[in-house]
């Protein structure tokens, strides 16, 4: 009886000693594959910041097909993203020619918006003479015309982390403005792409062209973010030992149609309402009413607030798990370390405030707490968390669907993105079945994209 005891006693020591030798592991293996493979998932967003102004002689431009002409000269605006030289704005009087196909495409230019590696666009800059004057006024036009193309931008959510791509050697992205105000489009890569108003755009094949954004590499940031996340749920056993498989199973009520009718008449209503940027407080009213119906399904299965997860037992265990894991999805969103500390204004904190309760509290008891736990009662924790994951990341496309237009960006999203993130919030809440714990993750992942400078 002694030596039965005693071997019960030492189980859970060798068994944590099991589980932090896998996380060590899977952390050591993640560690090596981002030395060894060039994985490029962007860096972490900044906007573009104008820098310096300029006035240029002549200057003609040759990109690929496109030939960009300024017999008069102009004016020059630097624009920077995280120190790099990477866009120039160009403000004066020319001509675009577009001579890929027989009749050739001419575009007048009074504005222009250039990305490029950081290399070529100083070689560009630096193929004429530039004198530099301070010209406050092509700052601010300039300023203006960035923040108005800035949501074309090429930019992933990793775990928390706005990512931006640069472009590449042999990439080039431009839009060009009329003095009329008309919008012309130019991308050099795998796909030369030319459109101007109220034309079908001409689309010539490179395939020996590098892409933009670089999603050829994707699939060794995937790799890298796949080990880094099986690290992450094994710590995240290592924490949630005393987890009971039996704890959430088997109670009878609503069909499962119910949950997942609400749930795709949330996604669908809100893909229609975003889009038209109404005030806060419609999109609170329509949530409010579906938490009520979340409620109302809810407690067919018993107690609803503790069917959804929404107890008080073993609150903080619960939280900081959820607080260990954010902090961890956050690095691996990140692959680098932080720089420094942001000013926080108060009006990011009300934002956050606004994000904590408004988004992921509501989300978490949608998707966890009712899809989830509906689904927990007819099926195992990994199919549940397996088909809550699916749908996610399905439900992520309809603004995409209804707005007919699916961008390589918003693919790599809903397909990659989106599924690993919900898998590591079902994951955490299946080992603690407290709400709290993957609203405490989403709400770490909030806070230090607020607080860190990469």
């Amino acid at each position: 009886m002694n030596e039965k005891s005693s071997r019960q006693k030492r189980n859970p020591i060798a068994q944590s000693i099991y589980i932090l030798a896998v996380v060590l592991s899977f952390a050591i293996l993640a560690m090596t594959i981002v030395l060894i493979i060039p994985a490029d998932l962007g860096i972490p967003y900044e906007p573009l910041e104008t820098g310096q102004s300029y006035i240029f002689d002549p200057w003609e431009i040759t990109l690929g097909h496109l030939h960009i002409s300024y017999p008069e000269g102009g004016v020059l605006v630097e624009a920077t993203r995280r120190g790099e030289l990477t866009t120039f704005v160009l403000l004066g009087e020319g001509t675009a020619h577009f001579a890929a196909t027989p009749d050739e495409s001419i575009f007048p230019v009074r504005k222009l918006v250039l990305h490029t590696h950081p290399a070529e666009t100083a070689i560009l800059r630096g193929q004429t003479f530039i004198a530099q004057e301070v010209l406050p006024e092509a700052m601010h036009e300039a300023a203006t015309l960035l923040a108005s193309i800035a949501h074309e931008e090429p930019v992933l959510q990793v775990f928390g982390v706005r990512k931006v791509f640069l472009p590449r050697r042999g990439v080039a992205s431009v839009a060009l403005f009329s003095p009329e105000g008309a919008r012309a489009t130019y991308i050099q890569a795998r796909r030369t792409i030319w459109q101007v108003p109220d034309q079908l755009p001409i689309i010539i094949p490179n395939p020996a062209a590098k892409q933009y954004p670089p999603h050829d590499q994707f699939i060794f940031s995937l790799t890298i973010l796949a080990v880094m996340l099986a690290a992450v749920a094994a710590g995240v056993v290592f924490v949630t030992q005393q987890y009971d498989p039996r704890a959430t199973y088997g109670h009878a009520g609503a069909k499962l149609m119910w949950p997942l009718g609400l749930a795709l008449l949330h996604a669908a209503v809100e893909a229609v309402l975003i889009p038209y940027d109404l005030h806060i407080l419609v999109i609170l009213a329509w949530r409010i009413m579906v938490l009520a119906g979340i409620l109302w399904i809810a407690d067919t299965y018993g107690d609803a607030l503790n069917f959804l997860g929404c107890t008080t037992k073993k609150l903080l265990p619960a939280i900081g798990t959820g607080i260990w894991c954010g902090f961890l999805l956050y690095l691996c969103g990140t692959l680098a370390l932080p720089s420094g500390l942001n000013m926080v204004t108060p009006e990011q904190i009300l934002n956050l405030v606004y994000l904590t309760v408004s988004a992921a509290l509501f989300h978490e008891i949608l998707w966890r707490g009712l899809v989830q736990g509906a689904f927990r009662q007819h099926c195992s924790a990994a199919l549940s968390i397996g088909a809550t994951t699916v749908l996610a990341a399905l439900f992520s496309l309809l603004p995409a669907l209804l707005a007919g237009n699916f961008p390589t960006a918003v693919l790599i999203q809903s397909f990659f993105i989106v599924p690993m993130s919900a898998f590591m919030l079902g994951f955490v809440y299946e080992r603690t079945h407290n709400i709290f714990a993957p609203l405490a993750t989403v709400t770490t992942m909030y806070v230090l994209s607020f607080l860190l400078n990469f």
